[in-house]
């Protein structure tokens, strides 16, 4: 059970989400792309070179030099999935034996974002994001035997970053940006023995805190064309925090355990993007992104100090007390492609609207799936707009829809102290991303 501690602590390495967490199916594994309410529209197809608001600290820090006056960017994404579980569960404290079982495992969530550039000279400007560029949500509930392998797996991760770009000839410009990430992850399972009456809660949360950089560079071409790339650096945390041991088996224990040693180590992975934009004419442009993120660097996630209980007790259970169990999940994850190609249309001075299609590819690998990231590959389409209601102020809107494969579940079986879960089965189901956004310009 402090297994699902584990997965919640891998929650929390992944994301870091200002207000709330994102929903695991928004992007491959933890990984978001929803960190503006604008490229919501198209998919962030060309982020890395559009450079037209304050968001461009956080894609591409080369692109605040196209921003001519101070601009504060502020809005929401609310992220709405549904994915179901179909399958079996074996339980080895209630037998072994399979036990089909249906359970539904979506979320809504809100992923808020806050982005200000402000020109210092005529070369050189100044940016700050807030942000969630990881993060994970899922939640199977209690009603269902699914509850022995994950209820709740949360990743919640902040950054917060400061940037500044340089222009350095005509037609480029350079950017760099620094990255403090606070994470906050919690993952609750539950155990048991017998019988259901004995389901007792594990809990485990733990927060921690890291430091990483991004950069970019912007080409202008022409008037019309330019092209965008941007790195943003792996980001390694060492969590820390908390695990309990709550319900009807603490009295093999001699009352509720609990340890707050619990710690966990999580890499989130390096990735790269290559953008391009391209004005066709007064009322049509076309963008682009490719975007490579190293996922290699996630291999195992390995929780220490879980509470719960372990073999090598007194009869008739054979079950003992402890807080120092180790959970291991197995990843071994392996680098992804995300691919994005949008169009704008300008009916008017006052008004855009967007389109964009997209594919993004699972780290995951089958033999390692599990349901708490049943992730798999995805494709996209998105819609979205702009309105200019005045000179100082806009609003944008998007939506996005994930079409997502049915995914196979049957990961190796997951060990927490004495109790053993073996899942077989596969999981369904899509996600909608709603985003908007306000756009304020001060001379």
């Amino acid at each position: 059970m402090k297994r699902f501690v584990l997965r919640r602590l891998a929650t929390i390495l992944y994301t870091t989400g200002l207000v709330g967490m994102s929903s695991q199916v928004m992007a491959s594994a933890f990984q978001l792309w929803e960190q503006d309410g604008a490229s919501i529209g198209n998919y962030h197809a060309g982020y890395a070179a559009l450079a037209e608001d304050a968001s461009t600290a956080f894609y591409n820090p080369a692109g605040i030099i196209r921003i001519q006056n101070k601009q504060v960017v502020a809005g929401a994404d609310a992220i709405m999935s549904s994915f179901k579980y179909r399958g079996t569960i074996a339980v080895n404290g209630l037998g072994g034996l399979p036990m089909p079982v249906t359970a539904q495992g979506g979320t809504f969530s809100v992923v808020p974002f806050l982005h200000y550039v402000a020109p210092i000279t005529e070369k050189i400007g100044f940016g700050f994001s807030v942000d969630a560029p990881f993060g994970l949500k899922t939640n199977y509930g209690s009603s269902t035997t699914l509850r022995y392998a994950a209820t709740l797996s949360s990743l919640t991760v902040i950054d917060i970053s400061p940037s500044l770009g340089f222009l350095v000839s005509e037609k480029g410009s350079l950017g760099i940006g620094l990255d403090l990430q606070r994470v906050i992850a919690e993952f609750d399972d539950v155990a048991t023995l017998l019988t259901p009456a004995n389901n007792t809660t594990s809990q485990t949360k733990a927060t921690g805190t890291a430091f990483g950089y991004h950069f970019g560079g912007l080409y202008q071409f022409s008037e019309n064309t330019r092209l965008g790339l941007s790195y943003h650096s792996q980001m390694v945390h060492h969590l820390t925090g908390s695990s309990k041991f709550i319900g009807p088996l603490n009295a093999l224990t001699g009352g509720p355990l609990e340890t707050s040693r619990a710690k966990a180590n999580v890499t989130l992975p390096p990735y790269t993007a290559l953008s391009a934009f391209h004005q066709i004419n007064s009322q049509f442009a076309i963008m682009g992104s490719v975007i490579y993120t190293q996922w290699n660097t996630f291999k195992n996630l390995i929780i220490n100090n879980v509470a719960g209980l372990v073999p090598g007790g007194p009869p008739p259970f054979g079950l003992a007390p402890s807080g120092n169990i180790q959970v291991t999940i197995p990843a071994h994850y392996r680098n992804t492609w995300n691919l994005s190609l949008g169009g704008n249309y300008y009916p008017t001075d006052k008004v855009i609207i967007r389109a964009g299609i997209g594919f993004d590819e699972t780290p995951v690998l089958t033999g390692t799936r599990n349901v708490q990231i049943p992730d798999n590959n995805r494709y996209v389409i998105a819609l979205g707009g702009h309105y200019q209601a005045t000179k100082i102020v806009g609003v944008d809107l998007g939506w996005t829809h994930f079409f997502i494969g049915q995914s196979r579940i049957n990961p190796p079986p997951q060990v927490t102290g004495a109790q053993v879960v073996v899942t077989n089965g596969h999981v369904t189901g899509g996600a909608d991303v709603f985003g908007g956004q306000i756009v304020l310009d001060v001379a």
